[in-house]
């Protein structure tokens, strides 16, 4: 395939992300792509999301054009560091669970722990073992695949990741959570996570979050 520099660019516009393993089609040699690459992104051209993973400043203000810029960056979100999902913060936030506003994404990944900040935001994806990497549910929103835990998994996953730093009720208190946003069902499902998890700490979770919603 034989297309000129700002051919290519012009296809790149199209695309919600591409990486450079993905150019070969266009006929170039690894080593000139990289170049290539590196030269649009001093321009402006394309943005640079992590080593290797690019998206097109064309295409993103094509996206904020047609306000469909939060669902793009949900939905890139999980795609930067796959396999991974909105949880946490960011989720209890969108539920009225936490009042503070997240200073970034925060996803659960079962890759290692990782942090990526780039011009689109911060993004940070902290590990679970394979048995709790679940909960969540995959949701077309502006066009793009959205993967989100449920709100009682969003808890769940919070409270687990800072299970050592609860030495009690109290501490848990301490959290400050919106718990009457949670109905039966969530409770009930926080409590299933807590038998997958085999942990004494989030069973208790689960009696502490029962206890706070009587009052």
């Amino acid at each position: 395939m034989d297309l000129k520099p700002r051919e290519i660019l012009s296809r790149l516009a199209r695309l919600p992300y591409f990486v450079i393993g993905g150019l070969n089609v266009f006929g170039f040699k690894t080593a000139y792509l990289r170049v290539f690459l590196s030269r649009l992104e001093e321009r402006g051209g394309i943005l640079r999301l992590k080593r290797g993973f690019y998206v097109s400043r064309a295409y993103c203000d094509s996206i904020k054009a047609r306000g469909k810029w939060t669902q793009y960056l949900e939905f890139i979100a999980a795609r930067l560091y796959s396999p991974a999902y909105l949880s946490l913060d960011y989720v209890l936030y969108k539920h009225n669970l936490l009042t503070e506003v997240p200073v970034n994404f925060t996803l659960v990944t079962a890759n290692k722990t990782a942090v990526y900040r780039n011009a689109l935001g911060l993004f940070s994806y902290h590990k679970v073992k394979g048995p709790l990497f679940c909960g969540y549910k995959t949701a077309e929103e502006g066009g793009f695949p959205v993967y989100r835990a449920s709100k009682a998994k969003a808890l769940f996953d919070f409270l687990y990741l800072r299970r050592n730093l609860l030495a009690g009720e109290d501490a848990f208190k301490a959290l400050r959570l919106n718990l009457e946003h949670l109905n039966r069902a969530d409770l009930a499902e926080f409590r299933k996570y807590a038998v997958v998890s085999k942990t004494a700490k989030m069973t208790a979770a689960a009696v502490w979050i029962k206890n706070a919603r009587r009052h």
